[in-house]
């Protein structure tokens, strides 16, 4: 059984109101293989001018605290994922508080890749 929760049924509909963009969908499938309880806060925001604004989406938000040792998951997925190997400052994952608490932000870009060698 799968188990994936949401903070709302905002987000719920958020979640599905547009397609995930084929590595978001890579990416949320690998970080829920690691057995990390997935609570899903942001996805799709109309008008927003970031990944959670883009179509086919490519970013979404997971909740943090429900999660022990979160900063672990970070680097973990850092190191799994590259954002865009000629932007190697960005990021695939952030564990950061934009003024709602701190939570994780996952993102891709066309050119993010599953680094060789990283399964878990």
């Amino acid at each position: 059984m799968i188990d994936i929760g949401f903070k709302d049924l905002n987000i719920f509909r958020e979640a599905f109101v547009i397609p995930w963009h084929p590595k978001l969908i890579n990416l949320a499938l690998w970080v829920y293989g690691l057995d990390v309880r997935f609570v899903l806060t942001s996805a799709y925001r109309e008008g927003d001018r970031g990944v959670h604004g883009t179509v086919p989406l490519r970013g979404f938000d997971l909740r943090s605290h429900v999660i022990p040792n979160p900063d672990i998951i970070e680097e973990m997925t850092n190191r799994h994922w590259q954002y865009d190997p000629k932007r190697p400052s960005k990021k695939v994952c952030m564990l950061h508080d934009v003024g709602k608490g701190i939570h994780f932000h996952f993102q891709v870009h066309n050119k993010t890749i599953k680094i060789s060698g990283s399964d878990i």
